[in-house]
C-alpha cells in the first residue's frame, strides 16, 4: 500500500514538474520576444535622440587601454592616430553605466572621439574624428526591416538635405555617394551632434578653421597616460556643402607617399561595389574593425545605392591654347578667352579635358614678368608663388572626375614651364624630351 502511494505521488509530481518546465519555456519564449522588440525600438530611440557629439558606446570600445602609448603611428602610412574625448556645451543623454576600469580612464560626462590626421599631397593636413556611436547602427537583418519601417520623417530629411551634394561630389570625383552619405549619418549622428547641427554644420568632426571660421569645444585627450581637457577649434562651415567637400578632399588627396593616394582604394574606378570601398577604409578612415560593416548597414537599411546612380555630373569644356613664342599652353573654361586669344597669335588646340562644374577648386596664378600661367589646388603653393611675384588671379576650374590630369614640368624654361594633359601618351612623349612628371595634377572627364 505504501509502496503503491509513492508511486502515485511521484506520477503526481513528475505531471507537475513537466507542466512547470513548459510554463517556464513558454515565458522565456515571450521574454525574448519582447526583449528583442524593445531593442528594435530601443535602436530607433538612440538614433532620434538629439545628442551632442558622440554616445558611450564608442567611449568604452575606443578609449585606450592604460597599456598602450597615446598618440600611436601607423609606421606603412605615417598617418598619425590619437584617442581624445569631446565634451559638449549641451545637455548629453544619459550614458549606459560603465566598468569601473573605464570610468577611471576618462573624465565624468566624457565622450571619446578617435582622431586620425591625413596627409594631404599639398603639404596640408586634415584631423578628423569620429563623433557617433557606432552600436545603434549596427543590428541583425530582421531589426533593420523593423528599423527602416520606424525610420522617422526627421531622418529622411537628412538624408534629403545632402543627398543632392551627395551625389553631385561623388560623381565628379569618382566616389560612392551612398557610402558618403552612410557616413555623414553615422559621423554626426544623423546630424544631430553640436558640431554638426547649425550653425557648424561640421559633420566629420574636421578640426582647425575654414575660411577663418571656427567653433571652440572642450575636448578631452589622452596624454602621458592621463586625460587633460583642452579646447579646439573645429571648422564651422557654412552649409553642409562645405564639409561634404572637405571629405572629398580627405577621400581623394591624402597622401603619405608621392603619388600614392591612401583612400584609393575607396574610389569607384578601384572598386566592384560600395562594400568594396566601406571595406578599404576600415582600418584607415577609423580603425574600429566594425566600421565597414557599420556604413554597409546603414546603406542597406535607408537604400542608399539609389543615390549612386544619379545622373553624371554637369561638365564644362577646358580649353587648351598654345602660344608659339614663348612655348607656354594656357587652359581655360572662359569662352571669350579662348576667342580672344587667337587674335593676338595663340593657336586654340581643343578642349583638353571636360571639367565638372562642382568639385575641388584649382587656382589660377598669372607671373606679371614672364606671362607665365600656373594652376594648382595646393594653397601653400599659391603663398608660395605670391611672395615671389606672382598674381593671384582666383578660381579657374574644378578638379572632379575619373580621369588623371597629369603634370610635368620643364627645368629648362622660364615661360611655359608647367604643362597639363589628360592624355597618357603625351606625357610619355614629353618625359623623354626633358619634362619632369610631376604625378597627378587634377581630375576630369
Amino acid at each position: 500500500m505504501k509502496v503503491s502511494n509513492l508511486l502515485l505521488s511521484a506520477i503526481v509530481l513528475g505531471s507537475l514538474a513537466t507542466t512547470n518546465t513548459v510554463a517556464l519555456a513558454e515565458e522565456a519564449i515571450t521574454t525574448n520576444d519582447t526583449s528583442a522588440s524593445g531593442q528594435v525600438v530601443a535602436n530607433e530611440g538612440n538614433v532620434n535622440t538629439e545628442s551632442t557629439e558622440t554616445t558611450s558606446s564608442s567611449v568604452m570600445s575606443e578609449t585606450p587601454a592604460p597599456a598602450e602609448t597615446n598618440p600611436s603611428t601607423d609606421p606603412s602610412a605615417g598617418q598619425t592616430i590619437e584617442q581624445s574625448t569631446e565634451q559638449t556645451t549641451e545637455s548629453a543623454t544619459q550614458e549606459p553605466a560603465q566598468s569601473e576600469e573605464a570610468a577611471s580612464e576618462t573624465p565624468a560626462n566624457a565622450e571619446t572621439a578617435e582622431e586620425i590626421t591625413n596627409q594631404l599631397e599639398d603639404g596640408q593636413t586634415i584631423t578628423h574624428t569620429h563623433q557617433a556611436d557606432l552600436s545603434q547602427f549596427n543590428t541583425n537583418v530582421y531589426a533593420r526591416s523593423a528599423f527602416a519601417a520606424r525610420s522617422t520623417n526627421s531622418q529622411q530629411a537628412f538624408i534629403d538635405s545632402i543627398a543632392s551634394t551627395a551625389q553631385s561630389l561623388a560623381s565628379a570625383n569618382d566616389l560612392y555617394a551612398s557610402v558618403m552619405i552612410a557616413q555623414a549619418i553615422v559621423e554626426s549622428g544623423w546630424g544631430n551632434s553640436t558640431l554638426a547641427s547649425a550653425p557648424n554644420y561640421n559633420l566629420f568632426g574636421i578640426k582647425g578653421s575654414y575660411n577663418g571660421q571656427s567653433v571652440t569645444m572642450p575636448t578631452s585627450e589622452y596624454v602621458n597616460g592621463e586625460w587633460i581637457t583642452v579646447n579646439a577649434a573645429f571648422r564651422k562651415y557654412p552649409s553642409y556643402k562645405e564639409s561634404l567637400q572637405d571629405n572629398v578632399t580627405v577621400l581623394k588627396t591624402t597622401s603619405f607617399q608621392s603619388g600614392v593616394y591612401y583612400y584609393s582604394g575607396a574610389w569607384k574606378s578601384n572598386t566592384k561595389s560600395y562594400k568594396d570601398a566601406t571595406a578599404w577604409l576600415t582600418g584607415r578612415y577609423a580603425t574600429a574593425p566594425n566600421y565597414g560593416s557599420t556604413l554597409n548597414n546603414v546603406i542597406e537599411t535607408y537604400n542608399l545605392t539609389q543615390y549612386d546612380t544619379a545622373t553624371p555630373a554637369a561638365t564644362s569644356p577646358m580649353y587648351r591654347l598654345y602660344n608659339r613664342h614663348t612655348g607656354e599652353h594656357f587652359y581655360t573654361l572662359n569662352a571669350g578667352e579662348k576667342n580672344y586669344l587667337p587674335t593676338v597669335g595663340w593657336k586654340y588646340e581643343g578642349v583638353a579635358w571636360q571639367a565638372p562644374n562642382s568639385g575641388s577648386p584649382v587656382y589660377r596664378m598669372y607671373n606679371p614678368y614672364s606671362g607665365d600661367h600656373h594652376y594648382t589646388m595646393a594653397q601653400s603653393e599659391i603663398n608660395f608663388l605670391k611672395k615671389l611675384g606672382w598674381r593671384y588671379e582666383g578660381l579657374s576650374f574644378y578638379s572632379g572626375g575619373s580621369k588623371p590630369i597629369y603634370r610635368l614640368f620643364n627645368p629648362n624654361e622660364k615661360t611655359g614651364t608647367h604643362h597639363y594633359t589628360l592624355s597618357a601618351s603625351e606625357r610619355d612623349w614629353l618625359t623623354p624630351m626633358g619634362w619632369r612628371y610631376e604625378g597627378i595634377g587634377f581630375y576630369g572627364n
